[in-house]
């Protein structure tokens, strides 16, 4: 930096000067990036609820409330089942019928199931960002996801949810820790 009369050498400064306002202008570059992509991720979540509610017809979720209030265990429902009053007679009945031929509810906990994995997959492929949706959709996605679990699939070994909704299942097991730290909204509440 000190030439041989002591004199400074005012080009070797402005090359340091010049790297530290690259290293500067480099990292609020990159900061401003990462922050760009986080805010697409959140647009994107919030997009794809809106596209998940307006894909599923007027009663969809009422027929999923339905389902949640007959499967739970103040119902009497076993795990993997709802309970269907006929006649005054309390009957188990699996929710594998919700996702076959002839569904109860005219395929709507089917459609909204398959509405969701397409979510789940935008999220697990980093599309979306998962805090949005899982704020939005937690409720019907870890409903879903213990419903499926214990349904058998065509399959040996595997479970509906494994088989048929591997994006369900990817955002269930990387999300549900997240059950008491994240708020979500409520969908049905069981009394």
């Amino acid at each position: 930096m000190l030439c041989l009369g002591g004199a400074i050498d005012w080009s070797e400064v402005r090359a340091w000067v010049q790297l530290g306002l690259a290293t500067i202008g480099g990292t609020i570059a990159l900061l401003a990036f990462f922050q760009n992509i986080r805010q697409r991720r959140v647009d994107n979540a919030l997009k794809l609820v809106t596209l998940f509610k307006g894909s599923l017809e007027d009663s969809d979720i009422e027929c999923w409330r339905q389902l949640f209030y007959k499967a739970s265990e103040p119902a009497g429902a076993k795990p993997g089942h709802f309970v269907d009053i006929v006649d005054n007679n309390h009957q188990q009945r699996s929710i594998g019928e919700y996702f076959s031929e002839g569904a109860p509810d005219n395929y709507a906990v089917s459609r909204l199931t398959e509405s969701l994995e397409v979510v789940c997959h935008q999220v697990i492929s980093k599309a979306a960002d998962g805090r949005t949706v899982y704020y939005e959709l937690a409720q019907l996605i870890h409903t879903l996801a213990d419903w499926l679990q214990s349904v058998p699939s065509p399959t040996q070994g595997k479970s509906l949810l494994e088989y048929s909704f591997t994006n369900i299942h990817a955002f269930d097991k990387k999300y549900r820790q997240r059950r008491f730290e994240w708020p979500s909204r409520v969908w049905a509440y069981v009394e």
